[in-house]
């Protein structure tokens, strides 16, 4: 009995053993795969969170190009308008054509920067079109402009001829009024001498048988009032073509005056046509034709 038990005491111990060793063996392996799946969880937490950080990071992208597009558009869209209202401050305003369609043709091509909208051939070719049409437009002007300074010249002669025409005018006058002022003078002179000369030999007397000397002083008498009237006659012709020459002066002077003050007139009338910007309203439409492409651009 008592060999039988120590003998059956044996078996229960390692059995006990075994069970044990079994229990620690899975224990282990259960928590290396719970160890396993808590490392895949955490990196595909880890991965999830990148791809959501990238997909930020990528519509924060999206979002800012969009706000620069937009940027661009509405800055492209105000300069050009700004450009369709500039007014040019002086003539000659060819001056400032170069400048203003260089301007424009950047405005055009920074429009074409923008990554949201598509510039396309028929796009480039409406723009370039308009910009051709505005150039050779400017072209035209600026070659009716260069006859401005001739417009100038032609007008500065005719009044310098208006000038030179009123001091020959008022130079001739003078000359003419002395001359006749001298001659209607001497011719004065001349009677009142010939007036005294017959009164003089009016009253001289002379002797019954003085016959001889008496018909001399006649005759001399006679000769002196013949004097005095051609002397008159005289007189009365030059006072007659002073009045004439001075009309005829007058009258030259009148005519001159008034073909120089009409055509002076017309020049000046002509500068202050050449004086207006006549491109301001062509370049307003042509601005206005360039807006309407983009923002039909845009609509695409």
């Amino acid at each position: 009995m008592s060999a039988s038990s120590k003998t059956g005491s044996k078996p229960r111990s390692t059995t006990k053993t075994k069970k044990t060793t079994t229990k620690s063996a899975t224990n282990k392996v259960k928590k290396s795969t719970t160890k396993k799946k808590a490392t895949a969880k955490s990196k595909t937490v880890k991965t999830g969170k990148t791809r959501t950080v990238a997909k930020s990071v990528k519509e924060k992208q999206v979002k800012s190009t969009l706000q620069i597009n937009d940027a661009i558009v509405e800055k492209t869209l105000a300069s050009i308008e700004r450009l369709g209202e500039q007014t040019f401050a002086f003539s000659p305003f060819s001056q400032y054509y170069d400048d203003w369609l260089l301007n424009l043709r950047q405005a055009v091509a920074e429009f074409g920067t923008c990554s949201n909208v598509k510039v396309n051939e028929s796009f480039s070719e409406k723009c370039e079109q308009v910009l051709s049409d505005i150039h050779a437009t400017l072209t035209d002007i600026c070659t009716q402009e260069s006859a401005l300074g001739k417009v100038e010249s032609e007008l500065l002669k005719v009044k310098q001829d208006l000038e030179e025409l009123e001091s020959d005018y008022a130079k001739q006058k003078q000359e003419l009024s002395s001359k006749q002022n001298a001659e209607i003078e001497q011719l004065t002179v001349q009677i009142k001498t010939f007036e005294n000369d017959i009164e003089s030999q009016g009253k001289v007397k002379f002797g019954f048988f003085q016959f001889n000397a008496k018909k001399v002083a006649a005759k001399k008498l006679e000769q002196t009032k013949q004097s005095l009237k051609e002397a008159k006659t005289q007189l009365e012709t030059a006072s007659q073509n002073s009045t004439a020459e001075q009309s005829k002066l007058q009258d030259d002077y009148e005519t001159k005056k008034q073909e120089l003050t009409t055509k002076s007139d017309a020049l000046r009338k002509e500068t202050e046509t050449l004086e207006i910007d006549i491109s301001k309203e062509v370049r307003k439409e042509t601005c206005t034709r360039l807006t309407n492409i983009l923002n039909e651009q845009i609509k695409q």
